[in-house]
């Protein structure tokens, strides 16, 4: 009977311990999943700021490089950690290749006010392709969807929705995307039930069949902290015109090391923007 009793005690503790264990990770799991660098950096001298307003009435500011007469712009989304100076290293074939570029940072980054969330994300996108619609008269069909990492869930989501209302993107590039966080939390918190508790899900896998835009897809060979597997059960469910690459020795955050400017530069010479509405494309499968 003692040692029923001491049995009980222990398990109870150990309930105890973990309940208190998992409610922490629940309070935390947003600071888990988002690392803003929060100090402003002032722009490079090339760069326009895009001073944009959400939706739920933040003011917030990214970077904008013009394209040459008649190029596309890429909107770049980037990832949950740091913030727009660090991509500058990342965007100089784009823009030296004529391509315009926007480096959307979100709420609670690089001196962005709020705090980041899923549905906050969203609105921040939403907000950039506002100002280009207005402020420089781009639309959709001239914008490319470019995310990376979380910001693919971000770039997934607003293609999809833009496919329908039937005013599709000119293309989508995903660079180490995933299927959902939902996913990677599983895989990662496989211990606690992560199904009831995450909040911020990005749910790309439910949405990507929306995409009606030709999309490309890049992993690196050996990314630590999104498997390829991710980016190829992404590729299987996508719509076609599609690509998908992998990186050769390629890790998370090295892709652009490693040549991943000049793979998405070929994807985007392969489309024919004068024939979308016909469903043609230069565009070759994986």
């Amino acid at each position: 009977m003692r040692l029923g009793v001491v049995i009980y005690k222990l398990v109870l503790i150990a309930a105890l311990v973990y309940a208190a264990f998992v409610f922490v990770l629940f309070l935390q799991q947003r600071s888990l999943l988002y690392h803003p660098y929060k100090k402003r950096e002032a722009p490079p001298a090339i760069a326009e700021v895009a001073a944009v307003r959400t939706a739920d009435g933040l003011a917030l500011e990214g970077w904008y490089f013009k394209p040459q007469a008649g190029k596309p712009v890429l909107v770049y989304y980037h990832g949950n950690a740091g913030a727009i100076g660090g991509r500058l290293a990342k965007i100089p074939d784009y823009v030296n290749a004529g391509y315009g570029v926007l480096l959307a940072e979100y709420r609670g980054f690089g001196g962005n006010p709020g705090t980041p969330t899923e549905a906050g994300l969203y609105q921040d996108g939403w907000a950039y392709l506002d100002w280009l619609a207005k402020e420089q008269g781009i639309g959709p069909e001239r914008i490319v969807l470019y995310g990376e990492s979380l910001g693919t869930g971000v770039s997934v989501e607003l293609a999809a929705h833009l496919s329908d209302r039937g005013t599709p993107p000119l293309a989508v590039a995903l660079e180490a995307p995933f299927t959902s966080v939902l996913d990677l939390a599983r895989g990662l918190y496989f211990f606690i039930p992560v199904d009831l508790l995450l909040l911020d899900r990005y749910m790309s896998a439910e949405k990507i069949k929306r995409v009606r835009a030709p999309v490309f897809m890049i992993n690196g060979q050996y990314d630590e902290v999104i498997p390829q597997a991710h980016g190829k059960a992404l590729y299987q469910i996508a719509n076609d015109p599609k690509k998908f690459v992998q990186i050769p020795g390629g890790h998370h955050n090295d892709l652009h090391l490693l040549g991943l400017s000049g793979h998405v530069l070929e994807f985007l010479a392969g489309i024919d923007s004068r024939n979308r509405d016909n469903g043609e494309s230069g565009i070759s499968g994986e």
